[in-house]
C-alpha cells in the first residue's frame, strides 16, 4: 500500500467516527485503535491497495497498535484473533491478515455485513513487545 493510500484511509476513520467517539483502547503505555465499515465506502485506490473487494455487503475492520515513547507514537504489529456475534448470536470467526505500509503496521479482516445488521465484536489483540494480550469488545451497526 501506498504511503498516500495510508494516509487517505487514516484520514477517512478519523473523519468517519462520530463526534467525540475515539475508537480505541489504552493498556499501559499501548493504545490500540479499531474501527469496522463497510467495504462500500472505501475508495477504489484504498481497496486496491488492501486487496478488498468493495461491497455494501461486506465489512472492513481495521487494527492500528502503537507504543507510546513519550510524546512519540510508534507503530506495533498486532496479532489480532476474535469474532462477531449479531443480535440473534449468529457467530462467525474474523481472519486477520496484516498490511504493512513503510513504518505503518495494520491487521485487518472482512466480515459479511447486512443492512441494519449490528455486530458485535469480540477481540484479542497481542502487540509485538506487550506481555499480556488486551481485549476489545465493540458494537457496530451497518447500512447499505
Amino acid at each position: 500500500m501506498t504511503r498516500l493510500a495510508t494516509k487517505v484511509l487514516l484520514l477517512w476513520l478519523m473523519v468517519s467516527l462520530p463526534a467525540g467517539a475515539e475508537q480505541s483502547v489504552r493498556d499501559d503505555d499501548i493504545v490500540i485503535h479499531y474501527s469496522a465499515m463497510t467495504t462500500a465506502d472505501l475508495t477504489p485506490d484504498i481497496a486496491k491497495a488492501l486487496d478488498v473487494t468493495r461491497s455494501r455487503k461486506r465489512a472492513l475492520v481495521v487494527i492500528h497498535a502503537q507504543h507510546l515513547d513519550g510524546a512519540n507514537r510508534v507503530s506495533k504489529l498486532a496479532d489480532v484473533q476474535g469474532r462477531t456475534r449479531n443480535l440473534v448470536s449468529q457467530r462467525r470467526e474474523l481472519r486477520f491478515r496484516a498490511v504493512k505500509d513503510g513504518g505503518t503496521d495494520y491487521a485487518i479482516a472482512v466480515v459479511p455485513v447486512a443492512n441494519l445488521e449490528t455486530l458485535i465484536f469480540d477481540l484479542e489483540v497481542r502487540v509485538e513487545g506487550h506481555t499480556r494480550a488486551v481485549p476489545i469488545q465493540f458494537r457496530q451497526q451497518f447500512y447499505h
